[in-house]
């Protein structure tokens, strides 16, 4: 009797999600957002992935998002999940690569299923059907990559043109080529020429994609093997080698093995799926009101249609107005044309080249040991009010470009300045110059809460310095 070996999930979920500026931002991208459900992008994704035909997932993320996932898969029950760290990011090659010989090295062999955990699949009955019927079929010899059924000429897609131009919407083809994210005219003749748009979701046996990536990129395997075999376990974490990691060349598999290989194939997938990459694919996807509008928060419309509206935060009023895009948070308010949203690029390297920091960070930040909340910046300060959950501490740490003065709102701070250790209670303060370590604690069982006042010429996050840290944060 012929046994189905089990599918191994593999979610990535490094990126940025800029194109969704602001609500997603690079310290909190849009993968972990709870964008239509109480559940975010990346926990509907684990969760799709809890079927019988599945092993244990395998999650690789950056460095910064680590302690993002493991608090996301804690609330859905996912407890001792495989967590690898990249040290930084590089591309979709190196991360499949490290998947792949990971999921080797804990003898789950079968069948991986490369997932982005930022897609919308509207059908989680389809996807496991789609997944259930691929593998039945032998896939020994195939990279298979999912291509979505178009439904317009859009220029936001990757595209797969098919060996085969059947437009039976079940059949396995040979992929003759990808096309990268065309223009409006390329866009339609691909589409009357049967193309389907790139779902980033692949599905392969192991040994296959390995000996791919062997053959054409040798110093991928024999690098990501070192950094498996060097890698250290913390916390909840398998951290991948930094030595060895760092020095594979960053390239997708797409351009990497798939226009190289012979055993490239498309599998057309009918799971109504949307990469949710623009406002206008939210508008698309979303539940819409009488007027064709998207509308979440406190918003009032007049003779307004064709919209989406969002605001996590104070009252929005639009009146005669139609096909636009307000998206308004804590911190900053985006108005564009709705179906002009794909085009925020050169907005946000504006932004990136003003080194604004609504860019990067939420209102709202949190870490390991509890959050913080930006209340006020200019180029000459920085307010936040930090909050620190019963038991826990921040880094050792200094800064270089920023002097700091704390306030106890609430609860029992246990400080250390330099080489001096003492205790603020509510209404006290310190002072924290340039270059001095320092570190904050609460060793109550209470709440402690902190105002904390910046000064100096620079205020970002990278300006630390770590020395002891609980969370495997050091330098």
């Amino acid at each position: 009797m012929k046994t189905t070996k089990l599918v191994t999930p593999l979610i990535l979920a490094g990126g940025s999600g800029t194109r969704l500026w602001p609500i997603s931002r690079k310290e909190k991208p849009k993968q972990f957002l709870e964008i239509f459900d109480s559940y975010s992008l990346l926990q509907l994704t684990a969760l799709r992935c809890q079927s019988t035909i599945f092993n244990k997932p395998i999650f690789i993320v950056g460095e910064s998002h680590r302690f993002i996932i493991a608090e996301q898969l804690r609330k859905i029950g996912i407890k001792n999940a495989n967590i690898l760290i990249e040290s930084e990011p590089k591309n979709t090659l190196a991360a499949i690569t490290a998947g792949a010989l990971y999921s080797k090295k804990i003898m789950q062999t079968g069948p991986l299923l490369v997932l982005p955990s930022d897609h919308y699949i509207k059908s989680e009955k389809k996807f496991i059907n789609l997944i259930k019927n691929t593998t039945k079929n032998n896939i020994t010899d195939k990279l298979i990559c999912f291509g979505i059924e178009p439904t317009s000429p859009e220029t936001k897609y990757g595209y797969i043109i098919k060996d085969n131009k059947t437009s039976k919407k079940s059949v396995m083809s040979k992929i003759k080529r990808f096309k990268e994210k065309p223009n409006l005219n390329k866009a339609k003749e691909l589409i009357k020429d049967n193309a389907l748009w790139n779902s980033g979701i692949f599905l392969f046996n192991i040994e296959t994609v390995i000996k791919e990536i062997q053959l054409f990129y040798p110093k991928m395997i024999k690098n990501i093997n070192m950094a498996i075999t060097n890698s250290s376990s913390d916390l909840d974490f398998i951290r991948l080698n930094a030595k060895y990691f760092n020095k594979v060349e960053s390239i997708s598999i797409d351009n990497a093995i798939f226009e190289k290989t012979d055993k490239g194939f498309v599998k057309p997938a009918s799971i109504s799926w949307n990469d949710l990459g623009t406002y206008n694919a939210l508008w698309e996807t979303g539940k819409k009101d009488k007027n064709n509008n998207y509308i979440k928060g406190d918003i009032i419309t007049n003779n307004v249609n064709n919209s989406y509206i969002y605001s996590d935060k104070n009252l929005i009023a639009v009146s005669n107005l139609s096909n636009i895009n307000i998206v308004a948070t804590q911190d900053a308010i985006l108005v564009t044309k709705l179906n002009k949203s794909n085009e925020i690029k050169s907005l946000i390297d504006i932004l990136s080249k003003s080194r604004r920091n609504e860019l990067t960070e939420h209102k709202v930040t949190h870490r390991p040991w509890g959050y913080y909340e930006n209340i006020s910046s200019n180029k000459t300060h920085k307010i936040k009010k930090l909050t620190v959950l019963p038991g826990k501490k921040l880094s050792l740490q200094s800064h270089i470009k920023r002097s700091e003065h704390w306030v106890v709102i609430s609860g029992v701070a246990h400080v250390t300045k330099g080489n001096k250790e003492f205790i603020l209670n509510k209404n006290e303060s310190t002072f924290i110059p340039v270059r001095t370590k320092h570190r904050l604690s609460n060793k109550s069982k209470s709440i402690l809460v902190i105002i904390e006042v910046q000064t100096g010429k620079y205020f970002g996050e990278d300006d630390i310095k770590r020395f002891e840290d609980n969370y495997g944060r050091i330098n």
